[in-house]
């Protein structure tokens, strides 16, 4: 295997341990509920609180990433989130459960923009969305393997062990994963010691207007995404009365299909479309918020387990196509050597607004209903769309062009 694939295929793995450490407590919510006397409220702070911390320390993950060696940014944080994942398998209360989400947020902040800065050395803008769209099927399977393995031990035998399982798993696979990526063409580490990274480079990602309408999509998709991954399991048991392990089934690995085709045709659908015009990602990404507006939509409001499946798997598939071009459309309007920082941006804002979503649904849960807010999500959604056209229309050329002029001696080198 070429090594810029088998960097894929290594941080795929990473991804899914990733993804299934941050699920696995959304399936548990009456398991937890039960066990520890929490609010519907307390619920929905494990997911809010999870993504504010991790948002908040995405500008130093990202400023880390840009300074210092990637594959000690990504292996540490491999390590340290996995031994919390452990330890939360031993939480004697609610208030102990919380602060090691917080400390998961901590951890898991350090992994993606290292991450992302080394696929983007490692690919050219032809390849690079596909290498993206590849890597991020791992984060459907870490949900649907957290989602649907935890519902069934915590049905046949106790939901801490779901917590000891995913742990452990994570710390043996550190040591490998470090192995290879020492191993890797010095190529692929470019921009990776940039010692002019600090706040002021990363707060001038700010001023790149294309830039800022990607946070703006991003944090929407991320909102409705994390609506969906931590209510729905909930949503299908108070509403048809499923037990954990079918509404974790259900909630989990249902929408991971559509995700999974979402992510692989619209990262080949932007790689084939790049070749004809630079804005193909910003293209694919509105079309998607055209298509996945009305779908949340249908999710809240539809009334059997089968035609939620269908709008989940539709809903899933339409933000596959955002999320597997998100990065790559950042990357298409920053310097090189400020890729991970600009992923930091992403998280910053990404996390900050969507770590209301879970919240909000817990709020919501006994009063005006999930369904209203997934509702209101479909409307923002057609908003943002329109709001994508007009940054692709107004900014994206000139900032398309500022990022190449920048990036020229860094790539070169």
């Amino acid at each position: 295997m070429k090594p810029q694939w088998a960097l894929i295929a290594f941080l795929w793995g990473c991804y899914v341990l990733n993804h299934a450490d941050r699920q696995v407590v959304y399936t548990l919510f009456p398991a937890l509920q039960s066990e520890f006397g929490l609010s519907d409220a307390m619920l929905g702070m494990t997911g809010a609180l999870f993504l504010w911390i991790y948002g908040l320390c995405s500008p130093i993950a990202g400023i880390l990433g840009d300074r210092y060696p990637r594959p000690l940014m990504v292996t540490g944080s491999l390590a340290v989130w996995s031994f919390c994942t452990l330890l939360t398998g031993f939480s004697p209360n609610g208030t102990v459960l919380l602060v090691l989400r917080a400390l998961l947020g901590v951890s898991e902040s350090l992994f993606m923009p290292a991450a992302y800065a080394l696929m983007a050395s490692a690919h050219p803008p032809q390849t690079r969305s596909k290498a993206i769209s590849i890597f991020g099927t791992s984060q459907l399977v870490g949900v649907a393997v957290g989602g649907s393995l935890s519902g069934w031990l915590a049905e046949h035998y106790h939901w801490r062990i779901a917590f000891w399982a995913l742990g452990i798993a994570g710390m043996l696979y550190a040591l490998p994963l470090y192995r290879f990526l020492q191993r890797v063409p010095k190529s692929f580490l470019s921009s990776g010691a940039n010692q002019s990274a600090n706040l002021k480079s990363f707060l001038s990602l700010f001023f790149i207007p294309t830039l800022r309408i990607v946070t703006l999509f991003v944090s929407i998709a991320t909102f409705g995404l994390f609506l969906v991954y931590t209510w729905l399991p909930t949503f299908l048991h108070d509403k048809f009365g499923l037990g954990l392990a079918r509404a974790g089934v259900e909630s989990s690995v249902y929408p991971q299909i559509g995700s999974a085709f979402g992510l692989l045709i619209g990262g080949m659908l932007a790689d084939k479309l790049y070749l004809r015009t630079t804005a193909a990602r910003f293209w694919i990404i509105m079309s998607a918020f055209f298509l996945a507006g009305p779908s949340i939509f249908l999710l809240g409001n539809l009334s059997s387990v089968e035609t939620v499946r269908m709008a989940a798997i539709a809903f899933s598939f339409f933000s596959g196509f955002i999320f597997g071009n998100q990065a790559a459309a950042a990357f298409d309007v920053v310097p090189a050597a400020t890729r991970a920082s600009s992923v930091g941006v992403l998280n910053l804002i990404g996390c900050c607004v969507s770590g209301f979503a879970p919240f909000l649904g817990g709020l919501a849960r006994r009063t005006v209903g999930v369904d209203r807010v997934m509702v209101l999500t479909g409307g923002v959604y057609l908003l943002t769309g329109a709001i994508v056209l007009y940054g692709l229309l107004r900014h994206f050329r000139r900032d398309h062009e500022a990022a190449l002029a920048a990036s020229a001696p860094v790539e070169r080198h």
